[in-house]
């Protein structure tokens, strides 16, 4: 999470944390003025965040901790499958279904998304060897390079 946060930006991080504090004042005050309303405001609020938190970020905590501490190994692109979602009308998010051949076993097979730039598309099909860092701990986990 460290990286992402410093990733994002000082504007950004200013923006995040000014929202924070409103929405923390703003469900303080509900919990004062309505109790037991604001209490229940507060839960799903609170869920809510961390479900949105998970959706939209677990893909990236998951690459990071790999870039950290995974082993490197060669793979082969079997296919390319669109997403549908596309970031600043010029990365889009494909799922690739890969051959992994890693330096100390039998190959077998993965996915795994990642953000492209509409120029390194042609570079990414089917038969084009890729590197990527696979986790010790489950080797169906891969992070493209």
């Amino acid at each position: 999470m460290r990286e992402l946060w410093k990733r994002l930006g000082t504007l950004n991080q200013i923006s995040l944390i000014v929202v924070a504090i409103v929405v923390v004042a703003s469900l303080g005050l509900i919990v004062v003025t309505a109790p037991l309303a604001g209490a229940i405001i507060t839960a799903g609020t609170i869920a809510l965040t961390a479900f949105c938190l998970w959706f939209f970020f677990r893909d990236e905590v998951r690459s990071n901790r790999l870039r950290r501490s995974g082993q490197p190994a060669e793979a082969t692109i079997l296919e390319v499958m669109e997403t549908g979602i596309t970031v600043q009308d010029n990365f889009p998010l494909a799922k690739l279904r890969l051959l992994v051949q890693p330096a100390d076993g039998e190959p077998y097979e993965a996915t795994a998304k990642c953000l492209m730039n509409r120029f390194e598309i042609p570079a990414h099909q089917p038969g084009a060897r890729i590197s990527l860092l696979v986790d010790a701990r489950d080797r169906r986990k891969v992070a493209v390079l």
